[in-house]
C-alpha cells in the first residue's frame, strides 16, 4: 500500500496575455506582491502568430509572455490561484469597448511537467476543487518536453520550450540546494 505524503511544492507559472504595456505592468506587480521574485520570464510574442482564437475577445493586438517564480509553493490548495487571477483580470481593467485587456493562465512547473489551471472542463482535465480544472500541458521525458494532443501551439514553440527547459534546470538546481 502506498504511503500518503504531504503535498509537494512546485514553482508558480503564469502565462500573461495583454493588450497594453500599462496593464502588463499592473499584473506583473500584483503577481510579484503575491509570489515574490520572478525566477525567469520568456520572450514576449504575438498571440496571432499561433492562433486567431482570441481576436474577437481581445482585438488583433495581443501579446503573451510566460513567467516562473523563484519560490516553490505548496500545491495543496494552489488551484485557488485561478480564482485569484480571474479576479485580477477583472480588477486590471476588466473590459474596454467589450474587449478584454488581460488574460492570466496560472499553473506550476516542476521537473517532470507543466500544469495549467482552467475554469473550463474538458476530457483531459481533472476537477481539483472550487470549479477549477487542471491539465498536464507538457511532460518532461528523456531530456526534453513532450507535447500532448491538447498542448497549445505556443507552448510547443521553440523559444518557449527553450525558456521552460532553462527554468527546469534552475528549479532542479534550487531543489538540490534545499534538500
Amino acid at each position: 500500500m502506498g504511503e500518503i505524503k504531504p503535498s509537494p511544492k512546485a514553482h508558480p507559472f503564469f502565462a500573461l496575455m495583454f493588450t497594453s504595456e500599462g496593464h502588463y505592468g499592473q499584473v506583473i506587480e500584483r503577481l510579484k506582491e503575491r509570489f515574490g521574485e520572478i525566477l525567469g520570464s520568456g520572450p514576449i510574442y504575438k498571440v496571432s502568430d499561433f492562433t486567431d482564437y482570441y481576436e474577437e475577445e481581445f482585438g488583433s493586438v495581443l501579446n503573451k509572455q510566460m513567467f516562473v517564480f523563484r519560490e516553490p509553493r505548496n500545491l495543496e490548495n494552489f488551484h485557488k490561484v485561478k480564482i485569484w487571477t480571474s479576479g485580477l483580470e477583472i480588477s486590471t481593467g476588466g473590459k474596454y469597448n467589450k474587449l478584454r485587456l488581460v488574460n492570466i493562465d496560472p499553473g506550476y512547473l516542476e521537473p517532470s511537467k507543466l500544469v495549467l489551471y482552467s475554469t473550463k472542463n474538458f476530457s483531459h482535465r481533472v476537477h481539483v476543487g472550487k470549479g477549477i480544472f487542471a491539465e498536464v500541458t507538457l511532460i518532461y521525458e528523456h531530456g526534453k518536453f513532450k507535447f500532448l494532443p491538447w498542448t497549445y501551439p505556443d507552448y510547443s514553440w521553440e523559444k518557449n520550450i527553450e525558456f521552460l527547459l532553462n527554468m527546469r534546470r534552475e528549479i532542479v538546481k534550487f531543489a538540490r540546494k534545499t534538500h
